[in-house]
């Protein structure tokens, strides 16, 4: 059963990009946010009141990037592999939705914005899925300048986005856009590992 839930994870995540729910479209000029959360899919000029409660953390997609998440750690973003739940509930309170992608549960919290959080069985984020608002970087090239020469990148079979995927320790990383030309809209981290060793309780 733990070997066909891996496999299943990880056939997902070579496929089938991230989940819809964090699907969120991103303007090509894309901006840095840091004290305003925005809606998707607007400029944020009238909405401006809305979410005042949550800060968009980014992540950094620099040269230290890979070996800080060889370490579990996630640069530019407070939640880390390993992090227990009720650690991240702490931060961005309580569970508005739980549901399944690629094999497993995901857990949506009320002050965290287009994000997905795995927890293993354990109780600890072993995966996390953040849509492209949670990128300091969103251009491809200048990604794989920061981070060096990805171990693949192609299209999904499922959804024809353009996948580039790395390796960080027992991390797989996975960044995806709609095609090669435009930026970066998702990013996955999954810890092989941790959810072989310690599946999600049923």
């Amino acid at each position: 059963m733990r070997k066909w839930v891996c496999m299943t994870v990880m056939v997902g995540l070579i496929v089938g990009g991230c989940s819809p729910d964090t699907s969120v479209s991103t303007d090509s000029k894309q901006q840095p946010v840091t004290e305003q959360q925005q809606e998707p899919g607007n400029s944020g000029g009238d909405q401006k009141q809305e979410k005042q409660t949550a800060t968009v953390h980014q992540i950094i997609l620099d040269e230290q990037f890979l070996k800080l998440l060889a370490k579990n750690e996630i640069s530019g973003f407070n939640i880390h592999i390993g992090m227990k739940r009720e650690e991240v509930s702490a931060l961005y309170g309580k569970v508005t939705k739980q549901d399944y992608w690629d094999g497993g549960r995901y857990e949506v919290f009320e002050k965290l914005e287009s994000a997905l959080i795995y927890f293993d069985g354990q109780d600890r984020v072993y995966g996390i899925d953040l849509a492209g608002l949670h990128l300091n970087e969103t251009n491809l090239d200048s990604i794989r300048k920061n981070l060096g020469a990805p171990v693949s990148e192609e299209k999904s079979m499922v959804d024809q986005d353009y996948v580039m995927f790395f390796e960080a320790g027992d991390n797989s990383v996975f960044i995806s856009a709609k095609d090669e030309q435009s930026p970066a809209d998702k990013i996955r981290i999954i810890n092989k590992k941790m959810i072989e060793e310690s599946p999600q309780k049923e």
